[in-house]
């Protein structure tokens, strides 16, 4: 086993991501960045590999996810779902460092284990739903667990 001191890493790149991936984790199955978005800083696409999805969860901060025409601010605490087909950028909207964990793996082995294993999705406390664009993905929003 190995530790890996995430936000110290971070810190030492230009871009304050650093990520686990084949060469660190000596696997092609999983990976997971650690990443800080300063307030100002030019807007990230997410865009995981075709074939792999992510979640994408905020420790600290404020960020603005965008996908498509549609923005919904995402706060400590909260996580989000990418696929490697989706149109997703984050921004800082707010006045400190945002900083999150990306973590993704292949979208085929997990559909297969889900074949595999009946898995019952949680109960959703409140939805919102956004009409998408003639031409935009649709995006759904949940949140879970909140009074929103």
């Amino acid at each position: 086993m190995k530790i890996y001191r995430l936000p110290q890493l971070a810190e030492a790149r230009e871009d304050g991501t650093y990520i686990l991936g084949i060469e660190e984790l000596k696997s092609n199955a999983v990976y997971m960045a650690y990443a800080r978005l300063r307030p100002g800083d030019a807007p990230r696409k997410l865009a995981p590999p075709n074939g792999r999805e992510e979640i994408v969860f905020v420790l600290k901060g404020s960020l603005l996810v965008k996908s498509g025409k549609t923005a919904v601010p995402v706060g400590p605490g909260e996580a989000f779902h990418v696929k490697g087909s989706d149109n997703t950028s984050l921004e800082n909207n707010g006045s400190e460092d945002a900083v999150y964990i990306r973590a993704g793996g292949s979208a085929f082995k997990a559909e297969e284990a889900l074949k595999e294993e009946a898995v019952e999705e949680p109960p959703v406390n409140q939805a919102f739903e956004a009409a998408p664009e003639e031409g935009e993905p649709e995006f759904i929003i949940t949140r879970e667990g909140s009074g929103e």
